[in-house]
């Protein structure tokens, strides 16, 4: 044992560079999935309950853009404003922001490395597991995800923020983001995504996304399984709920507009029209749920009053986004769009948002986690590409699966594996032409190795314009 703890205190005494901290993070039980709150009311017990107003919100899909919005509509209304979303694409900052913006180095990795140094436990495995399972005084041992919160939970603290937007991890009622008390419980939408951890049914993985509702508080939720919903939040003693399609809606008015309907009352969405109609369910939401926090005492004034221009100044790098016109051109392409869908909820919502684009040659550029439902989600590409416009690259990530399991999976032919993301790139784009589009799609750790390989770093600048 105290060889181990020796060891560990070399570690934490080291030059503390970037690439040390991220090694160390990374190594905080990357692949560990653990359920369960006890470790992290402990850990918040040594941190404190954030004493802001915060929001939750969870969702198989459309979290992470509602969650951008509602920040950019907060800090608008002149909050300083503390934003936690997940996964990152590029780097591990992107998930922590105060108005918008990643916190300055010096602020970033002292934060990281009190909260490794607090909650990272030590080498040995066995001292590690019984500091998490402990009820005793000692700080608990945190997993890789629950460090990730931990950290935005101080840094939060240390840059004085007064509202708080956080966005759920994995599911909701166990998920370590659920030790904290929002004002507002906000659930995007219901689809199948994690069944082995979540449940088998769109209600079973409802009632677990139920989770982050509060007793007292309101709850926004999205189009799916309104009922199950509804008996949850009735059983949890919940204000209210307010349910998209039924409280609230957008339509598009006769000059091409989007509008927010609620009650008898109407909102432009400006920016909105540019968007899928996913992202629009995402923005109604947001909106909605930045009007009911008014309603409800968080907000001082509407946001919604005359109207809230959040679209047009918030970025999310990762549903339907268009790369910069000159990463295109030098594929000769009119266009490389790429998008986030990892479960077949969310490519069924990619398909129909390429359907509605200008009919051009379509090429697809894809690779998935080994325990997605890939056969489900495949076969909706299908649709729209056919199977010689499809390139399978590799993906550093032992979730993904290989180029060529992925072809041998689906019935792709050999010849669509690639051996490296620039020969996926090359190879669609010769396929595509100068007048097609390149889509890339089917796991976020694709995107981001993506995303670092055609040098698009936007997803590091602020996520307001």
């Amino acid at each position: 044992m105290p060889h181990c703890r020796a060891a560990f205190f070399i570690f934490e005494n080291m030059n503390h560079t970037p690439e040390l901290f991220r090694e160390r993070l990374f190594h905080q039980n990357e692949r560990v999935m653990k359920f369960g709150l006890d470790a992290m009311h402990r850990a918040l017990e040594t941190l404190g309950q954030p004493t802001y107003p915060v929001i939750l919100v969870a969702g198989t899909n459309g979290k992470g853009q509602v969650s951008a919005l509602l920040s950019t509509i907060a800090h608008r209304q002149g909050y300083r404003t503390g934003l936690f979303t997940s996964p990152h694409l590029i780097d591990f900052s992107e998930r922590i922001r105060v108005n918008g913006q990643r916190p300055d180095s010096q602020t970033f990795y002292d934060v990281g490395w009190h909260i490794l140094n607090t909650f990272g436990g030590t080498e040995d495995p066995e001292e590690n597991a019984r500091r998490r399972e402990s009820t005793s005084d000692q700080p608990p041992v945190l997993t890789y995800f629950e460090c990730c919160f931990a950290m935005a939970v101080e840094l939060f603290r240390r840059e004085s923020v007064e509202m708080g937007i956080y966005e759920v991890g994995l599911g909701g009622r166990l998920d370590a983001t659920n030790v904290l008390s929002p004002a507002l419980s906000i659930i995007t939408s219901i689809g199948l995504d994690h069944e082995a951890y979540l449940g088998h049914t769109p209600d079973a993985i409802a009632r677990e996304k139920a989770g982050i509702m509060r007793a007292g508080h309101p709850v926004v939720i999205g189009r799916q399984c309104h009922t199950v919903l509804a008996e949850e939040a009735h059983s949890r003693h919940c204000s209210a709920l307010y349910a998209l399609g039924t409280d609230f809606d957008w339509h598009e008015t006769p000059d091409g507009e989007i509008e927010l309907t609620y009650g008898q009352n109407t909102c432009p969405m400006p920016g909105a029209r540019h968007l899928a109609a996913f992202q629009r369910d995402n923005a109604a939401i947001a909106f909605f749920g930045a009007h009911l926090a008014y309603q409800t005492g968080i907000f001082s004034r509407d946001p919604l009053s005359p109207h809230c221009d959040a679209i047009e100044h918030t970025r999310w790098v990762g549903r339907m986004y268009s790369l910069p016109s000159a990463i295109a051109e030098s594929y000769h392409v009119a266009a490389i769009i790429m998008d986030g869908a990892h479960n077949p909820d969310g490519v069924r919502r990619f398909c129909e948002a390429i359907r509605t684009r200008p009919a051009s040659r379509r090429v697809l550029i894809v690779n998935s986690c080994k325990d997605k439902s890939i056969d489900a989600m495949f076969v909706q590409y299908l649709d729209l590409f056919d199977r010689s416009d499809i390139f399978v690259p590799p993906v550093a990530n032992p979730r993904i699966l290989s180029p060529r399991a992925y072809c041998e999976q689906n019935a792709l032919p050999a010849t669509q594996a690639c051996s490296t993301l620039s020969e996926a790139f090359e190879r669609a784009a010769q396929c595509a032409g100068p007048d097609g589009t390149l889509y890339v799609t089917g796991s976020l750790y694709l995107l981001g190795e993506a995303l670092n390989f055609l040098g698009d770093t936007t997803i590091l600048e602020s996520t307001e314009y």
